[in-house]
């Protein structure tokens, strides 16, 4: 009977194994960066569906409301008919008075979006209060497991609060001065110009803006739900003052306009580059413009612009 012939297994070497190791490990470094670039695109697209989503809701809101652009912020404790927005019933918020608020919360609640169950105190109390009429706050992004963020929001999760401050509990604007380190990683805000502050009975028809093309109503935000239409606020180069969040690649934020367009934007100085310094001067300023975008004065008459 035949003998077989002995088959020879030969094994991978230490410098084979280490040469694959290294093949790999290149092409980890090639495609990473690659991925993540990808990723923070799509996140950026996502953020800007959210955006334009917010319009439809607020125009939605100004039709249904004799052409009132969507108020900044509201306070409904001294009118007649309170509305359920930020309501006392079934319980006051955790956050902020009754009854005053923001659009954030007019549009979840106007637009019924949804309603949060709140987990049970750690007594087995039940929560009550399941924000039908409140958009979700930092409780609900810490507290409640798994709770992905409505397009109320950005889909970028917040990596530079405003207040520094190590495990201060220091509210997002207007609740509080800006956002803490409670609340890294939690979604993105969108801040409304508070040019649309409403909390003194005083709103803003459609008709008295002159330029709703070039018209800031929404903004990326780092420090809460709204963002005052002055100086300060805006200085991109100052970090201590600055609110907004420059989230997107190549440190850009994202505007919204109220007509409705979506305007990404690079690094400023301050606001007058900007908006130019027309709105700042009394007389014909040397740039005029800026880039084309209006923070202050919306309701001017002598808008520069066709």
């Amino acid at each position: 009977m035949p003998i077989s012939p002995t088959i020879t297994r030969r094994a991978l070497t230490l410098v084979e194994i280490l040469a694959v190791i290294g093949i790999i490990a290149l092409l980890m470094a090639i495609l990473l960066p690659a991925l993540r670039v990808a990723r923070a695109n799509s996140d950026w697209a996502a953020s800007q569906n959210n955006l334009r989503q917010i319009h439809t809701l607020m125009h939605a809101y100004t039709t249904d409301n004799r052409d009132t652009v969507l108020p900044s912020q509201f306070d409904h404790r001294n009118v007649r008919f309170k509305g359920a927005m930020r309501e006392a019933v079934p319980q006051a918020p955790p956050i902020g008075l009754p009854l005053m608020g923001t659009w954030a919360d007019i549009l979840w609640t106007v637009n019924s979006i949804g309603s949060v169950q709140m987990p049970d105190a750690e007594d087995g109390t039940p929560n009550p209060y399941d924000y039908r009429y409140d958009s979700p706050d930092r409780f609900v992004y810490q507290d409640v497991a798994g709770y992905s963020a409505n397009y109320l929001r950005s889909t970028v999760g917040m990596e530079r609060p405003f207040v520094n401050t190590e495990g201060t509990i220091s509210e997002a604007t207007p609740y509080g001065p800006g956002a803490s380190l409670l609340e890294f990683g939690h979604a993105g805000y969108f801040a409304a110009n508070d040019f649309f502050d409403a909390q003194l009975g005083t709103y803003i028809t459609a008709g008295q803006i002159k330029r709703p093309v070039e018209s800031v109503y929404l903004v990326d935000s780092r420090a809460g739900e709204v963002i005052k239409p002055t100086a300060n606020p805006w200085k991109a180069n100052d970090p201590t003052l600055c609110e907004v969040d420059f989230r997107y690649p190549g440190e850009t934020c994202l505007f919204l306009c109220l007509d409705g367009h979506v305007q990404p934007e690079a690094k400023w100085a301050d606001i007058e580059e900007l908006q130019g310094q027309w709105w700042t001067s009394a007389s014909p300023p040397a740039d005029p413009t800026g880039r084309g975008l209006r923070i202050t004065n919306l309701n001017r008459s002598d808008n520069p612009g066709p």
